[in-house]
C-alpha cells in the first residue's frame, strides 16, 4: 500500500510539474496556452493509438516492445508538435485571442480522440490500449520519469536564471518592444515557447497514459491540464514555487485516487483536490502577477 503511495505520489508529482512548466514556459513568452489539457490528449492518444494500429496487422509486440515503446513516445511527441502549429498559426500569424484559441485546441482534440476511439477495430470496446513496457510495470517507485523530470526542471530553472536566451524569453512577454529594438524576433521566441510547451504536455499526457489511464477508453486527462493552469497561477510563474506547488497538488490527488471511504457523499473524495485547487487558486489570484504582455499579441507597428 505505502509503495502503491509513492508510486501515485510520484507519478502525479511528474505529470504536474511538466504540464504546468509547459504552460509557464509558454506564457513567460507572452503566449497564454490554455490548450495544455488538448496538448495532453493528442500526446496521449497517439502514444496508445500506435501499438494498437500495430496490433491489427498482427505486429508481435512482446518481440519488439522496446522499438515500439520509444517510436511510441516520439511520434506521440512529434504529433503534438504537429498539432502546436495550429495553436501558433492561431495566435502568431492570425493575432487571435489567445483564450479562444486554447479552447479550440481543447476541444478539436477531444474530438478527434471521441472519433479514433469510434473507429472499428482500432477502438474496439470502446477503448486504445495503451502501450506499457515489461520494465517499466516493475520499475521502483523513484522512476526514471521522476529522475528524468528533475534534470529537466533543474536546467529550465537555469535556462532562465541564468542565460541570455532565457532572459529574452523573459522579455517577450514582458517587454517585447524593446526585445523587437534589440534586433530579436519576439514571434519567434514566442513560437518556439508554443511548440517546447505543447511538447512537454503532449509528454506528461503520455505519462498519465503509462502511469494512470492505461487505457484511453474516453479522450480526456481528467482535468490535468486545467488543474496545471491552476497551478501555474499559484506558483507566480515561477519555476521552483510551481515544482513546490506540483508536489502539494500530487499529494491530494493520491490521496483522492487511494481514499477507500465506503458511502463517502456518493463517491465524492476523488472531487476533493479539484475543490481544493479552486479554492487556492482563488485566494492566490490576489496576490498574482502575470507577465505584462501575456495574452497580448505582438504588432511592431504599434510600437
Amino acid at each position: 500500500m505505502s509503495e502503491a503511495l509513492i508510486r501515485y505520489a510520484l507519478s502525479f508529482f511528474v505529470i504536474f510539474s511538466l504540464a504546468s512548466l509547459a504552460a509557464m514556459i509558454c506564457e513567460r513568452s507572452g503566449v497564454i496556452n490554455l490548450g495544455i489539457e488538448g496538448f495532453m490528449i493528442i500526446g496521449c492518444m497517439i502514444y496508445a493509438l500506435l501499438p494498437k494500429a500495430l496490433a491489427i496487422i498482427n505486429v508481435d509486440y512482446d518481440s519488439y516492445w522496446i522499438i515500439i515503446f520509444i517510436a511510441s513516445i516520439i511520434l506521440a511527441i512529434l504529433g503534438t508538435f504537429l498539432f502546436s502549429l495550429l495553436h501558433s498559426f492561431i495566435v502568431l500569424k492570425l493575432k487571435t485571442d489567445q483564450i479562444v484559441s486554447g479552447t479550440v485546441i481543447n476541444l478539436l482534440a477531444q474530438g478527434i480522440g471521441f472519433f479514433l476511439v469510434g473507429v472499428e477495430n482500432l477502438g474496439s470496446s470502446g477503448n486504445i490500449q495503451g502501450t506499457i513496457s515489461p520494465i517499466l510495470q516493475e520499475t521502483p517507485a523513484v522512476s526514471i520519469y521522476f529522475i528524468i523530470t528533475l534534470i529537466f526542471i533543474t536546467g529550465l530553472f537555469g535556462y532562465f536564471k541564468f542565460t541570455k536566451i532565457g532572459t529574452r524569453h523573459i522579455a517577450a512577454g514582458e517587454n517585447p518592444n524593446a526585445l523587437d529594438t534589440a534586433g530579436v524576433s519576439v514571434n519567434k521566441y514566442r513560437f518556439i515557447a508554443i511548440s517546447v510547451s505543447s511538447c512537454l504536455a503532449g509528454l506528461a499526457g503520455i505519462i498519465y497514459t503509462i502511469n494512470i489511464k492505461v487505457q484511453f477508453a474516453v479522450p480526456d486527462v481528467n482535468g490535468i491540464g486545467f488543474i496545471s493552469l491552476a497551478i501555474m497561477v499559484i506558483g507566480q510563474w515561477k519555476v521552483l514555487l510551481i515544482v513546490f506547488v506540483s508536489f502539494v497538488f500530487s499529494i491530494f490527488f493520491t490521496i483522492g485516487k487511494m481514499i477507500n471511504i465506503p458511502n463517502f457523499t456518493f463517491g465524492l473524495a476523488p472531487l476533493l483536490p479539484f475543490l481544493m485547487s479552486l479554492v487556492v487558486m482563488v485566494i492566490a489570484s490576489k496576490w498574482s502577477i502575470a507577465p505584462k504582455e501575456a495574452g497580448i499579441p505582438f504588432d511592431k507597428t504599434l510600437r
